[in-house]
Parts: C-alpha cells; structure tokens; sequence
C-alpha cells in the first residue's frame, strides 16, 4: 500500500475521531448539570410544600401544576400573564431555583393518557429545565415530599418492603443514601438542619444534620403540618383538635394563634399573615390571621385546600380540585383563576 493512501486513511481516521469527540463533548456539556454556588439555595417555601408544593416561584416565573389539565406542569410570569405548558407530567413538590426545576412526577394518576403511561417511568424523582429540556430522572419509584437545600434533593423514598424513608441525592442524581428509615417529611430545612414531625415513634419536632446526624427533640408535643418562617417553626396540634400553634427554632415559647380545628394553613413570607382553611363543620372556610392585630378575616365560605403562596397572590382550590381561585395579597380580590387546557 503507496504511503499516500495510509496517510490519507490516517487523516481520515483522525477526522473522524475529531468529529465523534466534538459530538460526545457537546452532548456532555448540553447534558451536564451546572451545581448551584450557594450551599443553602433553596427551591420552595416550607408553607407550599405542606400544601403539595403545585406552585412555585423563581426569578420571574411561576411554575405550577395546572388542575384544569391534570396537574401537569404549567409556567406563567408573576403577574399571572404568558401561561403556557412546560412540560407533559403529572406533577407535585414543586421546587425551582436558577435554571432547573425539581418536582415529584405522579404519571400514573393520569386517566386515559397513553403517551403517559407509556413513558419511561410512570412515578419518581425528576429534574428539568426551566426552558421545558432536558429531563432527568433521579428516582423512578413513587416519592412524596421532595425539598431542595444547595445541591441537595431531599425527598422520601419508596420502597415496597421498607415503605417511605428520607434519603438524600445530589441534584444530578449522584451520592444517593438514605438519611432515615424514618417517613420523615422534608417540610422545613433551614442552617443546615431538617425539622420534622415523628413519624413512627412519636409525634415530637425533631431536627437531624443534613448530613444524617445531630438528632435532637425540639419539642414535646402532639404535632403534624409543620412549616418554618423567620425564627419559628408552625405546626397543628393534635392534643387541642388540630388548632394552629408556633415554637421557636429553639423549643422556646410555645402559643397558640388560632384555636379552632385546620384542615391546612400558608404563612406569608414576611410573617405578617397566616391564611388558614377551617375544618370544624360549622365556621368552615379560608380565612386570614393578621399577626399583629390576632384578628381574623374571612376570605371565602367552604372547603379549600392547597393554599400555596407568591410574591403576590394566594392560590387556592376548591377540596375536591374542580376550580382554582387566586387572593390578590395586596387588594384582597379574590376570583376564580380559570386556564384553558392545551390541546
């Protein structure tokens, strides 16, 4: 064979492999998860995951679970314009900071969804692009509640010998372990520390070390629901009919602000208002607490669920999810908050 010819096939070769490597070094850098700078970000308000985590705000944007089209994963700006759907999953936990959204896909709920149910995986633990790309599967076994803290997702996972635990996994889906065999709810992580309410063996406010460590009982008490704004950690108390109480992060200085029996309840993010659902048969409705007054206003009669809270707006759901209604914070407006679902 002439030397020419071997030094053609050799360039060719080397063209080749120049080319393929191109290929593979952009479907890398495409697919590559950038990890956030701040070791405490995180992707949702501890009030709006008690309530499912459906909305969720970041940079702009709020992105929610439509009820109108099965929950599915809507994007609009905060001022409620420019709804579109970002992508076709059932969806729950809702969390979102900078370029991606984290959130609990529940694909298996969906009722005569062939392209659903015909997906990779039904349920899990799932990352995606705020743009609507480049899904990631974490999990593809059913999850709960899902809490991102740094470059951490928090989240309880499935098991259906073990049942629900609270593992931890890095937000590209590497380092998974479990922190407890405890069904623990990631409601509340805050200074590198998870709160929660005893599951198994108690009802006690505990709080452990991100890293699985540290556990100590905050508080004593018969408690659910729990949430955290500013220095103080919310919670119903089951001893007194589900009334809504606050303790510090410290254990210190229980009260009780509403006393009457909650189905669920949102504190705004600047601690001034608590927005409550009352259960008791009698007084049931959405009402408002005004921290300052302890007065309280009546926003709707009936039976609401799902308070989760923006910038701006309360939104709100009838209990068995047939309409959404938005509070406006700052005018007090309430109406029906009607989307149209794609085709």
């Amino acid at each position: 064979m002439k030397k020419s010819t071997i030094a053609k096939r050799i360039l060719i070769c080397l063209i080749l492999a120049a080319v393929i490597g191109s290929i593979i070094y952009v479907v890398f850098t495409k697919n590559r998860v950038n990890l956030y700078d701040d070791n405490r970000i995180t992707g949702n308000t501890s009030g709006n995951l008690l309530n499912g985590g459906l909305f969720c705000e970041n940079e702009g944007k709020i992105y929610f679970a439509n009820p109108y089209d099965g929950n599915r994963l809507y994007c609009m700006n905060n001022d409620l314009t420019s709804i579109k759907k970002l992508f076709d999953d059932r969806v729950s936990y809702i969390n979102s900071a900078e370029k991606y959204i984290f959130y609990t896909r529940r694909n298996d709920q969906l009722e005569n969804d062939a392209d659903a149910l015909l997906s990779l995986s039904t349920t899990g633990l799932f990352r995606l692009n705020t743009s609507g790309h480049g899904i990631g599967r974490l999990y593809d076994d059913p999850t709960q509640v899902v809490c991102l803290y740094g470059n951490n997702i928090y989240y309880q996972h499935y098991d259906q010998k073990k049942g629900l635990e609270l593992f931890v996994t890095q937000i590209d889906g590497s380092e998974e372990r479990r922190l407890m065999a405890e069904a623990a709810a990631p409601y509340v992580i805050h200074n590198d520390k998870i709160y929660y309410t005893g599951w198994d063996k108690d009802h006690y406010i505990h709080s452990i070390g991100i890293s699985g460590t540290g556990s100590q009982v905050i508080y004593a008490g018969n408690c659910t629901h729990l949430t955290r704004q500013g220095d103080n950690l919310y919670f119903l108390d089951m001893d007194q009919d589900y009334s809504l109480c606050r303790v510090s992060l410290n254990g210190s200085s229980v009260e009780t602000l509403i006393n009457k029996h909650l189905a669920t309840y949102n504190v705004s993010e600047d601690g001034t208002s608590i927005y409550y659902q009352v259960d008791n048969g009698e007084e049931n409705g959405l009402y408002k607490f005004n921290l300052a007054t302890r007065e309280s206003l009546l926003i709707s009669t009936g039976d609401y669920n799902y308070l989760n809270l923006t910038s701006d707006y309360l939104f709100f759901e009838t209990f068995d999810q047939s309409a959404l209604y938005t509070y406006n914070l700052v005018t007090g407006a309430t109406k029906e908050f009607v989307i149209e679902s794609e085709k």
